[in-house]
């Protein structure tokens, strides 16, 4: 059995595809403890031919599988089915690791025997050329191990956001067992790991070594502004109803009475009536539309949710009241954020 699976989308991205797998060439012991599992998800350009000359060069470590275009959550559904190694890990395929921290990491699972483990990265930004921290787990103590049921994942001032893909490393049989977990031929499929590796695990770890480099300002992206304005309102609600009719279905495979099932209800409650404050931020004729079949998923399918100021808000007012109103709180909300900032500078 492998030590660890790197799942690898590939979908138009030749540009991109030697940097991210030249990353994972670490030396030759650590190396074959890997699994690397290149989804060519029917790209039309010459990135499945690229990573292929990679597969012929380390049979043994890597494979590419093709499939017809399944899209982000497809390949990943198909990648997480695939992995024979003890953990997986995502990699996008025009993102790439720090290589030396990356040979660390594999050390460091071998002595590894928790459902996750966390991990540090950092974003650049092509427009900026510039990195960042992620600085995602900053409460953490390296090296301990923490029970799901006692960790507060509410209280830890980062949100919904404590298991993502670019910083997490996920036990594979643990993600086989519930599949499939992404929703497919969609942008923002990777949401559901703010709920669902929380829901599933039984504890984790978190070591400071900052593996993953998470590449933002490309264009065609799905964070490109323009590539959000076409899709992002109907993408954004179709894995939302996918992940709410997930929890909805294994809600009793989380321990009642501790950190993780008020994480779990939280997380239930806060996705799908907060879809209606996001919705109406985008332009009138979308957010009037993308309500109105919202609204409809909810009372069909989701009826068991508690109804929020924002739900109240909607089905009480006429659509464009609610949404201009939306907006005008988001315009007072800029304001004051830039009027800290102004003052902090002083």
């Amino acid at each position: 059995m492998k030590l660890l699976s790197v799942i690898i989308p590939v979908y138009n991205v030749e540009k991109y595809i030697e940097r991210c797998l030249d990353s994972l060439i670490v030396p030759q012991k650590q190396f074959e403890k890997l699994d690397i599992v290149v989804i060519n998800d029917g790209t039309p350009d010459k990135s499945a031919e690229i990573a292929k000359q990679y597969e012929k060069k380390y049979p043994d470590t890597i494979r590419v599988i093709d499939q017809e275009n399944r899209g982000h959550g497809g390949a990943w559904n198909h990648g997480t089915e695939l992995a024979t190694g003890k953990y997986l890990f995502y990699l996008d395929s025009d993102d790439w690791f720090d290589t030396a921290e990356f040979g660390r990491l594999i050390d460091y699972l071998e002595s590894c025997d928790t459902d996750m483990v966390m991990i540090n990265s950092k974003i650049y930004d092509a427009t900026k050329d510039s990195y960042t921290d992620s600085n995602r787990h900053t409460e953490l103590i390296a090296d301990k191990i923490y029970n799901t049921d006692k960790f507060d994942w509410i209280a830890t001032g980062h949100g919904h956001n404590m298991t993502y893909a670019h910083d997490t490393i996920y036990r594979t049989s643990m993600m086989q067992k519930y599949l499939p977990l992404y929703c497919e031929k969609v942008m923002y499929d990777d949401i559901a790991l703010q709920a669902i590796p929380i829901a599933i695990a039984e504890n984790f770890v978190y070591t400071d070594l900052n593996v993953y480099r998470y590449y933002i300002g490309r264009p065609g992206q799905s964070m490109d502004p323009k590539v959000k304005a076409g899709r992002a309102a109907d993408h954004e609600s179709k894995v939302i109803a996918q992940v709410l009719g997930w929890i909805k279905q294994h809600r009793d495979i989380v321990p009642k009475g501790g950190t993780r099932e008020a994480y779990i209800d939280d997380c239930y409650q806060f996705m799908s009536t907060c879809n209606y404050y996001e919705l109406a931020k985008h332009p009138y004729s979308v957010a009037k539309q993308q309500l109105e079949k919202w609204d409809k998923v909810m009372r069909q399918q989701f009826s068991d949710i508690p109804a929020n100021r924002f739900v109240y808000w909607y089905r009480l007012t006429p659509s464009f009241v609610y949404i201009y109103g939306v907006k005008t709180c988001e315009i007072i909300k800029k304001g004051i954020r830039f009027l800290k900032r102004k003052i902090t500078k002083k």
